[in-house]
């Protein structure tokens, strides 16, 4: 008698490769269409909306989707043989636990940026020059304001978060973006008051911050609140001054 598993319906036998597809196109089919939507939905979300998603976010959201359906495919993928002691258990605990939780982890140690915490500082001035661009660049880094937590600066290969714009030319741009106010002044206001313009998207093709009537109803506030108190006058210069030889062009500055 013919195993009613391995026999079609007419009685000739269904080749083993279409068992196996049966019994995983679900969760393939379903993997394959998140991942359509992934990388091809969410960058094509229309820019007026606001929400951008950088690439750790469309990393993280594929790891989850093949990581789901890898599950799915060996809940149906057939008898599995278990181990035959405690320590093949282990090492199988140890296998999955890597190829997961492992990996997510260490992509994330090899996207996100590391740094150390800069080494303090006895200058409270904001004094002009290569000093006060470098005392800044230290104001960036240092996770007390964690700036590079949201900011990228990719022509200095400070490679931060992909929530704010990248500040790569953050200084060009300042010129232009509020007329009759300088570059320097826009800076500092865009700091300590980021509601008073907006800084338009750059998919929009403009050049100046746009007013907006009622901002609070409007858009959430993503710079971080009290910056003014939790940093010094003398901090905020320096800031100010790396920010704005920011040129765009890698090893301008």
């Amino acid at each position: 008698m013919n195993d009613p598993v391995n026999t079609a319906p007419n009685g000739a036998s269904t080749p083993a490769w279409r068992q196996r597809w049966r019994r995983v196109k679900g969760p393939v089919l379903s993997a394959v269409a998140g991942l359509a939507l992934i990388w091809g939905g969410l960058p094509s979300l229309p820019a007026a909306w606001g929400v951008r998603f950088g690439m750790p976010y469309l990393m993280f959201f594929s790891l989850a989707v093949v990581g789901s359906a890898l599950f799915f495919v060996l809940l149906n993928w057939g008898p599995i043989r278990h181990p035959r002691s405690a320590l093949a258990t282990f090492a199988s605990i140890v296998l999955v636990y890597s190829a997961t939780v492992g990996g997510m982890v260490a992509f994330g140690y090899w996207y996100y940026p590391q740094f150390e915490t800069p080494r303090a500082t006895a200058a409270k001035t904001g004094a002009t020059g290569s000093g006060a661009e470098k005392r800044g660049k230290d104001v960036f880094l240092n996770p007390q304001f964690n700036c590079f937590a949201c900011h990228t600066i990719e022509t200095l290969g400070i490679r931060g978060g992909q929530r704010g714009p990248d500040l790569s030319a953050a200084g060009k741009e300042a010129e232009a973006r509020k007329p009759g106010l300088s570059a320097e002044d826009y800076l500092r206001e865009s700091l300590l008051d980021p509601w008073a313009c907006f800084t338009p998207l750059p998919a929009s093709g403009l050049t100046q911050c746009q007013a907006v009537a009622d901002p609070a109803k409007t858009y959430p506030q993503l710079m971080p609140p009290g910056l003014k108190e939790r940093m010094t006058e003398g901090q905020l210069n320096d800031l100010v001054a790396f920010l704005r030889n920011l040129r765009g062009a890698r090893g301008e500055r």
